[in-house]
């Protein structure tokens, strides 16, 4: 019986930690194959870039208008994704207010709530 559920958690973790984990290492080593110039893509440092050439086992990489970085294929880990064009969201433009203050009331900054000096933000009214 202890066989059985050693062999059931080793088969539980292959399914949730290794096979995606291969999945995505697939993946990777086939866009890595299949880079074209032009292509605009990420390296594992972050660095967005634009293919402007490819060797055996270089990529070379234009970051920004002049600047040309030559790094190694294996660090191009995705393309990078096209901007959708979506409206903006224009509801995070208007002021949040806090609760129980009125539009016209003041906001009480160093004070205890109560009108009187807070003694931790060391201003006297």
């Amino acid at each position: 019986m202890q066989y059985v559920l050693i062999a059931l958690a080793l088969v539980i973790f292959w399914l949730v930690v290794m096979a995606p984990a291969r999945r995505q290492q697939k993946k990777t080593a086939s866009l890595q194959h299949d880079l074209q110039v032009g292509d605009e893509v990420v390296i594992s440092a972050g660095i967005y870039g634009t293919v402007r050439d490819i060797q055996e086992t270089k990529v070379t990489l234009e970051v920004a208008p002049g600047t040309v970085l030559t790094v190694a294929r294996q660090v191009v880990v995705r393309r990078q994704e096209k901007p959708v064009d979506e409206p903006m969201d224009d509801s995070m433009d208007e002021p949040m207010d806090e609760p129980g203050l009125e539009h016209d009331e003041p906001r009480r900054t160093g004070t205890a709530g109560d009108g009187t000096p807070d003694a931790a933000s060391g201003t006297e009214d």
